[in-house]
């Protein structure tokens, strides 16, 4: 290392260390909800009665919504960089109100408004989240970038056990109440949170800086081929996400507090993968970690079928948990290694822009699938998609190391 390398890049100061750590928290809560979604998922199907195919459609909406949106998130974090804490608070209550319009649902129309809602809350978080601390941290990009992540795997491990828990309580659709009314008073106080510490790092931008950005990203060969491999991870994740719960609520004829727990278990691990992946990636390179990442979850995934038992089924939850979120950090990281700054966001977009785009056929074909073939086959499909992305990867030329 530099020897010039100074105290202030080896140590976070106070104010640093408040960002990750309000970011790092209100992802939680974001990836709360969003894993959440999915546990509320089967209950909606038993009330409504839907298909698989109509099952699946309701995430493939979800996901259309977050692809839509991606890009005008961008523009707006990089255009108006300053208001980027206004932008973030918005994503948390559009979240809220999309679990309080599924207290009120009496059709599968009023469902598919909701999942508008719940897409849009998720892709307006990410391009200022990210952005803002792939700016401040840019030494230690991975590194930051995985514990904003972490943070999100907590959310993805509480989630699922909460809602869970509430669900096997409670009416699904009054359960959507009592949590969308945190969520819309978080949204609040992160507001005021960000208001007090304004991320000077950047500098306000204009329309015609943001739209000559997102040229030179368009014609960049590399960013785009990682877009796309990470489109196909996303796609085979997508599916395993929305069929995990209903696999345990109906082929394994578990309760929802059940599901949620064995949901939360694939969560878990994540939480102290991140971290580690991160690191490692800023130590020996991003692809010798995204690599045999990929392939590993791709083999778990598509063994998953072989376990039924108890303790069998945790393990195998808790080895795909390990990278399923972990090495989408670590992605993102390679991706925003090979741009400038000042297109923070807009790559941010894009990278999960595509991501989405390939994520909304994924869950009407994996209903698809079921319905024909049984869910065993969508974890296969699903196996089968991470090597696929393993092997785009391995040809990207990327860092070697920090």
């Amino acid at each position: 290392m530099d020897k010039n390398f100074s105290a202030k890049q080896t140590i976070l100061s106070r104010q640093d260390l408040f960002l990750l750590t309000t970011l790092a928290v209100g992802h939680t809560i974001t990836h709360c909800i969003q894993q959440g979604w999915y546990i509320i998922l089967p209950s909606i199907r038993g009330t409504f009665v839907l298909s698989d195919i109509q099952y699946g459609a309701i995430e493939s909406v979800r996901s259309a919504s977050s692809t839509v949106l991606q890009l005008p998130a961008a523009a707006l974090t990089d255009i108006f960089s300053r208001h980027w804490g206004l932008i973030i608070s918005f994503a948390l209550l559009s979240l809220g109100a999309g679990f309080g319009l599924l207290g009120l649902a009496s059709n599968y129309l009023t469902i598919l408004f909701a999942a508008i809602l719940l897409g849009a809350g998720i892709a307006i978080w990410h391009p200022p989240a990210i952005s803002v601390l792939s700016a401040r941290f840019a030494d230690r990009r991975g590194l930051a970038l995985s514990i904003h992540g972490m943070g999100g795997n907590l959310g993805n491990a509480v989630g699922p056990l909460i809602v869970g828990l509430i669900i096997g309580a409670i009416y699904w659709q009054t359960a959507s109440w009592i949590i969308a009314m945190p969520i819309a008073l978080c949204a609040a106080v992160l507001f005021l949170v960000l208001r007090c510490f304004q991320c000077h790092d950047r500098t306000q931008g204009n329309g015609r800086d943001y739209l000559t950005a997102l040229k030179i990203l368009a014609r960049n060969r590399i960013v785009i081929t990682a877009a796309i491999a990470n489109g196909i991870r996303t796609m085979g994740n997508t599916s395993v996400f929305v069929f995990f719960s209903l696999y345990c609520r109906e082929d394994l004829a578990f309760s929802p507090t059940k599901a949620g727990f064995y949901y939360a278990l694939m969560m878990v691990s994540g939480i102290i993968s991140q971290p580690l992946l991160g690191y490692m990636s800023d130590s020996l390179g991003r692809k010798i970690v995204i690599v045999p990442s990929l392939v590993l979850l791709g083999i778990f995934e598509i063994i998953l079928v072989c376990f039924r038992s108890d303790i069998g089924l945790a393990l195998i939850a808790i080895l795909i948990g390990f990278f399923i979120y972990s090495v989408a950090a670590i992605i993102q990281t390679a991706i925003m290694d090979m741009v400038p700054v000042e297109a923070g966001a807009t790559t941010v977009a894009l990278t999960f822009g595509v991501s989405f785009l390939f994520s909304i056929p994924s869950p009407t074909i994996a209903g698809w699938l079921s319905s024909n073939y049984g869910i065993p086959l969508v974890f296969i499909s699903a196996g089968g998609l991470m090597i696929i992305s393993a092997l785009i990867f391995a040809f990207i030329p990327m860092k070697s190391r920090r």
